[in-house]
């Protein structure tokens, strides 16, 4: 059958497919999308109407399938396999009540449309099948039957149980009374049935029809019986029960029926002998009387509350004939009339968990809670108003200003009272409706701004505006430490002020002990009670200041801005920094210990390495950032951050140019705060480590047991300070995560190359990545704690792991000097080889030392030097010293004595008439071959360099560092003014100086005449001119000076007569050389000397002082009766010319080369334990304040 159905269906909507293809095809698609627009209703209506008409005969054709399925059974033409299968007959008992319940609802709405289902009572009809099949054929066909009176209802009573499926449709149909009656119909002429406890028995199928219907029905027992009477319907017999389980009543009640059926039976006998009916049940009651009251009393046996079985009746089975013509004759019965009209009157009770029995007893209690809820909230809610209005009923009728002070003290608890509750709700027993806190706390609000006003904001008012005008008249021109407390007091009084002037700036925190400080009152109270007052009224105040701005207080503008220029006057912007600042330090204490040379190197041993007295500041560690500083910091700006822009008005209009707008502002402020923190963390660490001084070692074992102890691996002393010194460099280093680095990684590899410019990245290394930035690529070798750059240099040749290595190699070098037989002559021809400028491993680890010490830079100078440097340098000195002192023999043997023998008492070495001579002079100072160049270019190779017309120390290479620093400073001054005076006498190899003069007139003076080595220039008042001189002459005979000179008064006077070579330098020593410019010169000589005088004066100046372009004095005292300056213009071709010779007089030649490298103990001692340098920072605020300070290396 369903396949038939689903078969015409897709055939159905197989032909609806094609006529919609036929025409879509066929009919152009704009022509039918416009004839679906202008009829679209038409066609949906039509398709509305077609869905519901194929949807209702699909149900009628369920119905008429299960009728023909009921039919076949009746028939007994269903096949045989489908009677015993329980799930299938129950599938289809299910189905058939489907059905048949759509059937009834069907026919009820016929009668009437709405309410349809309690139109007339429902009777369900239950109790023997063979019984109810007798009396009502019909029910028992469809399950229901509709009469005048009432609605029939068929409650199969099976062996398997009651029918659950049609009970349920029942239920669904009818929730609120499913049935008004239950009919348990009976032969009379039967036993009944047994009561059981089980499952079969009528009491526990009551109770399941009762379960499924929620609904407990009025009950009636009918007993059926005899032949109907011949004239008429029969009437109505029974009997009502008032207690179903009383079964003494029943049988009485039972009984008294008996006695009146036995009268009404002799009565109708005596009118119609067939009327038999009722005698008949007379007699069957005399002995069913008993059984039946006990059958109906154990209905309810084993029930918690007993059926309701409202009474008993009996009738006779309908006749036959009469039954088949007039259809169902029992069914418009007066029995049928009189129970359709009782169940008006009696009404059944909800059974277990029913809908409306559950929402009844929902509602009743909650409406019970909420009663009971009510009246409490009610209590509740009156009594706190109570409590308020007394409050403020005394702050009214308050007599004095301590008794307004306790009332509003009263009133304020109240508030915080209704305050808590609307923020955190009120308890659950004081809502229900009836609570008004949010109402009541709205309205108190306006009482106490009222009394607070005058109590509190009003004393707090007059007292700090007294205190500004305080300030206002505060001089600010000289400034003392009572001053600067009185200004920082003002600032917060000020801050106060507009706090209460300007509400959104309020900070209760702060305003609250400000307040309670300025607060006055005429009240008599103790101090304690004052105190305790001014603690709780003010800081409610001030807590609730920024939620009511109409609190704010009428601020008086003069006022505020002659307190503001005062503190701009005061204090200023930087010294508020200042402040924050040394709060900060101050905030951290003694927290964390000072770093020492011994905490940083633990578990090594310092001893004979390195020492220092100096220490780091516990507070200027990674230790004391990590766990203090920085979040002091940040708390620092959070709080302070915007102080200045609205206490002290628009700072930055008072700044001064130049100046970062955004240091007031909390990132600004955080930013200057960190910069200056780290500045200081670097300037102590640097001092710290410029500190150190490494120990002396005077000999080669020492040497070499300091270079053992530094390239311990283990227990190296010097690589513990640096890796510690790394770790506190790490301090505020941003560290990546290894997620983060992993995707770096990948999106280097996978990613796309483009052109798009990358975000800026802060430097991993922080913000000591520019002061230890050195130290950190020295010491990383991970680069983890260092930038993508620092990472490339730390894999540059240059890091502590390569030092120590070279270290070791020269220490075995060192060893294997110390340990051999000759270890001095293996030593001197080291030293021969530096010196010459040659390679060796002594250079080499000494240049590579020097390499580190400057790639550390200028600001860790001291511990390049004293770490790396000195060790090695040290070192070198002990193999250097046999061949220093050898050297120094070979210039003295060589240089000095020959020296002395040629020049020793000779002028201008010395002070007489004995002139030097000029060729050997030039034997030992020409420029090339002379003995002096010889021996610096043959010997002192790799330690001095000639640049230009001086000699100095090797800056790198093989023959720099400790060895070019031990050249003696004496001897590079005189070899460098014998190559200056050799470089520019013998330019052409033979000595001369070529130069040129020209006369100054000078007042009184007619005629002059200078003789220099028979070069003659003679000048008499006319047009000055330059003549051209040159020194030394050809002719030896003719040398020698002259100056004569005429006046206007007195004849020819000649003075400065000297003979030889070097009269010219001797003339030269007497005069007043004044530098016009570096080409230059005015010489005067003073004329008329009472006496002569030609001996030198002692030379004070330097010479320095020759070389610079200032006048200077005669180097001799000339004769005392010479009045005139004789004055002359020299214009030299190199240099200083002749003038230069006079860095000759009392020249001596130094005997060494080399200067001794061991300092007095005691000097080292007390330079070195004396006390560490000033920072930096010190020395400039000391500058600043021309203030002297103590001792210190490094001049001011």
């Amino acid at each position: 059958m369903k396949l038939r159905v689903w078969g015409r269906i897709l055939v159905g909507v197989a032909l609806l497919a094609g006529v919609v293809g036929i025409l879509y095809f066929t009919i152009d698609a704009q022509n039918l999308r416009a004839w679906f627009v202008q009829h679209r209703l038409i066609v949906l209506g039509a398709l509305l109407v077609v869905a519901s008409g194929f949807f209702a005969l699909l149900q009628r054709r369920k119905q008429v399938r299960l009728a023909m399925q009921d039919e076949s059974k009746k028939q007994e033409l269903e096949p045989p396999g489908l009677k015993n299968d329980p799930a299938k007959a129950q599938k289809a008992r299910a189905e058939r009540a489907v059905v048949q319940a759509k059937a009834l609802r069907f026919q009820l709405k016929q009668y009437r449309w709405f309410r349809w289902a309690y139109d007339r009572p429902w009777l369900l009809i239950s109790g023997d099948d063979t019984s109810v099949k007798r009396l009502f054929p019909e029910l028992a066909q469809q399950y229901w039957l509709i009469t005048d009176h009432a609605v029939l209802l068929w409650g199969e009573a099976a062996s398997e149980g009651v029918d659950q499926a049609w009970l349920r449709e029942i239920y669904r149909m009818r929730r609120t009374r499913p049935i008004d009656a239950l009919i348990l119909a009976f032969d009379g002429e039967a036993a009944l049935p047994a009561q059981s406890r089980g499952a079969t028995g009528w009491g526990t199928t009551l109770a399941h029809i009762a379960s499924m219907l929620h609904w407990s029905a009025p009950v009636y027992l009918l007993d059926l019986a005899g032949e109907p009477e011949a004239r008429g319907k029969p009437p109505v017999i029974g009997s009502e029960f008032t207690h179903a389980a009383d079964q003494p009543a029943i049988e009485t009640a039972l009984l008294s029926l008996r006695d009146r059926l036995a009268d009404l039976g002799v009565k109708r006998i005596g009118d119609d002998r067939r009327n038999r009916f009722a005698s008949e049940l007379s007699k069957r009651l005399e002995a069913r009387a008993s059984e039946l009251a006990r059958w109906v009393a154990e209905l309810s046996m084993w029930q918690r509350r007993p059926f309701p079985v409202m009474g008993a009746f009996f009738a006779p089975w309908p006749d036959g004939e009469a039954q088949r013509s007039k259809h169902d004759q029992s069914v418009d019965s007066p029995l049928g009339r009189y129970l359709a009209q009782a169940t008006k009157h009696t009404s059944g009770r909800r059974t277990g968990f029913h809908p409306v029995t559950v929402f009844s007893t929902i509602a009743l209690c909650v409406i019970a809670v909420w009663g009971a809820g009510m009246t409490v909230s009610g209590v509740d809610n009156a009594h706190q108003i109570l409590l308020t209005n007394q409050a403020l009923g005394s702050l009214d009728h308050a007599p004095n200003a301590a008794a307004r002070l306790r009332a509003l003290s009263a009133l304020q608890q109240r508030i915080g009272f209704y305050e808590y509750r609307t923020q955190h709700h009120a308890p659950l027993y004081s809502r229900f409706g009836l609570n008004h806190d949010r109402e009541v706390l709205n309205a108190l609000w306006t009482p106490y701004a009222k009394a607070s006003r005058a109590l509190l904001s009003a004393p707090v008012q007059q007292e700090i505006e007294a205190r500004l005008v305080d300030l206002g008249q505060m001089p600010t021109t000289e400034l003392d430490q009572q001053a600067t407390q009185i200004a920082q007091n003002g600032q917060s009084a000020l801050k106060t002020y507009l706090m209460m002037t300007e509400p959104p700036h309020a900070d209760a925190a702060f305003m609250a002990p400000q307040m309670a400080q300025y607060w006055n009152t005429p009240a008599n109270l103790t101090a304690g009670e004052k105190i305790d007052l001014s603690q709780h009224l003010l800081g409610f105040w001030a807590d609730h200041l920024q939620a009511h701005p109409d609190w704010r207080i009428q601020p008086r503008e003069e006022l505020i801005a002659t307190a503001r220029s005062t503190l701009l006057a005061v204090i200023g912007v930087k010294n508020s920094e200042d402040t924050l600042y040394q709060n900060v330090l101050a905030s951290v204490g003694h927290k964390y210990p000072d770093q020492t040379l011994a905490t940083l190197t633990a578990g090594t041993d310092t001893r004979g390495l390195f020492r220092t007295t100096a220490s780091v500041p516990g507070v200027y560690t990674r230790q004391a950032w990590e766990g203090s500083i920085e979040t002091a910091i940040d708390e620092a700006a959070k709080h302070n951050g915007v102080a200045g822009d609205w206490v002290l008005g628009n700072v930055n209009n008072n700044a001064q140019p130049g100046a970062g707008t955004s240091a007031q502002t909390p990132e600004g402020l955080r930013a200057s705060l960190r910069a200056r923190y780290f500045a200081g963390y670097a300037e102590h660490w640097q001092s710290f480590m410029n500190s150190m001084r490494c120990d002396g070692a005077p000999t080669l074992p020492a040497a070499i047991s300091q270079l053992k102890l530094i390239a311990d691996a283990r227990q190296s002393p010097l690589i513990a300070l640096m890796k510690s010194l790394e770790y506190q460099g790490g301090a505020g280093a941003q560290h990546d995560s290894l997620s983060d680095t992993l995707v770096g990684k990948a999106q280097s590899v996978f990613g796309k190359k483009d052109d798009t410019p990358q975000a800026a990245k802060p430097d991993p290394a922080g913000p000591l990545g520019a002061s230890f930035g050195p130290v950190l690529r020295l010491v990383s070798q991970s680069g983890a704690n260092v930038s993508a750059a620092v990472a490339a240099a730390t894999r540059s040749d240059l890091s502590l792991e390569r030092f120590t290595e070279r270290i070791t190699t020269l220490r075995l070098k060192l060893q294997h000097i110390s340990d051999s037989p000759d270890s001095d002559e293996q030593a001197r021809q080291i030293a021969q080889s530096l010196f010459l400028g040659k390679g060796s491993e002594l250079a080499d680890t000494l240049s590579y030392a020097q390499l580190i010490a400057a790639s550390l830079g200028e600001q860790w100078a001291g511990m390049g030097t004293e770490l790396f440097v000195r060790p090695v340098s040290q070192a070198t000195q002990t193999v250097l010293q046999p061949a220093q002192a050898s050297l120094n023999e070979a210039w003295q043997a060589s240089i000095v004595a020959n020296w002395n023998r040629s020049f020793a008492g000779r002028y201008p070495f010395a002070d007489t008439s004995n002139d030097a001579s000029l060729p050997e002079l030039a034997r030992f100072l020409r420029p090339q071959g002379g003995l002096i160049d010889s021996f610096l270019a043959t010997q002192l190779a790799g330690v001095l360099q000639l640049q230009g017309d001086q000699w100095v120390p090797v800056a790198g290479g093989t023959g720099s560092g400790s060895v070019s620093q031990a050249v003696d400073p004496a001897f590079l001054k005189a070899i460098n003014t014998l190559q200056r005076i050799a470089a520019h006498l013998f330019v052409q190899g033979e000595p001369l100086y070529r130069f040129e003069l020209k006369p100054v007139p000078q007042p009184g003076i007619t005629d002059t005449l200078l003789t220099i080595d028979a070069q003659k220039l003679h000048y008499f008042n006319q047009i000055e001119t330059w003549s051209g001189m040159a020194w030394p002459t050809n002719d030896p005979q003719s040398a020698g000076t002259r100056l004569e000179w005429q006046t206007e008064t007195a004849g020819t006077n000649k003075r400065f007569e000297f003979p030889g070579r070097w009269a010219l330098v001797r003339m030269l020593e007497r005069a007043h050389v004044e530098p016009i410019d570096t080409a230059t010169y005015q010489l005067t000589w003073q004329a008329k000397a009472q006496f002569e005088d030609t001996r030198a004066a002692a030379q004070k100046g330097t010479d320095a002082d020759q070389d610079a372009l200032t006048a200077h004095g005669p180097s001799a005292a000339a004769s005392a009766d010479i009045t005139h300056p004789l004055s002359y213009m020299m214009r030299t071709d190199v240099g200083r010319g002749p003038l230069e010779l006079l860095d000759l007089k009392g020249f001596t030649m130094p005997s060494r080369i080399f200067m001794k490298r061991d300092p007095a103990p005691g000097a080292k001692a007390a330079r070195v334990d004396g006390p560490p340098p000033l920072p930096k920072a010190a020395i400039e605020a000391a500058k600043r304040a021309e203030t002297p300070l103590p001792n210190t290396r490094g001049a001011l």
